[in-house]
């Protein structure tokens, strides 16, 4: 005689169920952390690339335009009476806002270049063969840039602060004595240093409330967690001579 056998079927216990769930719980946990901290780390150098960029950028639209403060394009004609550029090369407001009065950033210095070209700081032809071109930050922190008193660019965004200091040679020698916010001769001008702060978009991308030393030197602890970088530069006015 043959016996049958019957094979029941079996299900989880609950504590397996509860370890299975647990293993689960562990692995998704594990996945989403390091998802988040891989988006957080494309996320910061996505914004640090940002910075760097616009601030080379900024620096050396900037640079340019100064160095060439004053130059004067001398014709090869001998019956041109030109011998020297006319205008003023450099100019500026720190701390009064006397011009651009609506658009500008309270606080926001203000920077004025003029040299012989054909074409001013937005590639629009000169049409009279000088240019002034003039910087500073708007209301939404943009840095901009207008000519001949027309319409603002934006050169680039999400800069906080836009400050210039001029070196200033008092006695003719050819050499910087000292830097002032606002010279009281503009004629004894010799260099230009600027400085900015471009903050990221982004909140988060700094892990805490960043510290850093503003254009003035002074230690400043940021409102927020974005990243932000300070860079700043000399440049000479070529065509007075240092």
């Amino acid at each position: 005689m043959k016996t049958a056998f019957h094979n029941r079927e079996q299900g989880l216990s609950l504590v397996e169920l509860m370890v299975a769930l647990s293993i689960g719980l562990l692995l998704t946990v594990s996945v989403s952390t390091i998802l988040s901290g891989s988006l957080q780390i494309f996320r910061l150098q996505g914004e640090s690339a940002r910075i760097q960029e616009s601030s080379r950028f900024l620096m050396d639209i900037l640079g340019r335009q100064i160095t060439q403060a004053g130059y004067a394009a001398i014709s090869t004609d001998y019956s041109d009476s030109k011998l020297s550029f006319t205008g003023t090369p450099i100019s500026g407001e720190h701390g009064v806002v006397a011009t651009r009065t609506g658009e500008r950033k309270n606080g926001s210095d203000y920077l004025a270049v003029s040299f012989d070209a054909n074409v001013d700081c937005q590639g629009n032809a000169a049409a009279s063969g000088t240019v002034r071109n003039e910087f500073f930050l708007n209301a939404n922190e943009e840095l901009v840039c207008a000519s001949g008193g027309g319409t603002a660019e934006v050169l680039a965004d999400g800069v906080e602060t836009f400050q210039v200091l001029y070196g200033v040679d008092a006695d003719g020698d050819y050499s910087v004595e000292r830097y002032a916010a606002q010279p009281g001769d503009w004629n004894q001008v010799r260099t230009v240093r600027v400085c900015t702060v471009v903050r990221a978009f982004s909140q988060g991308t700094s892990p805490a409330a960043q510290q850093y030393q503003d254009c003035s030197g002074t230690t400043q602890t940021a409102p927020d967690t974005r990243l932000r970088r300070v860079l700043a530069a000399t440049f000479q006015l070529r065509n007075r001579g240092i």
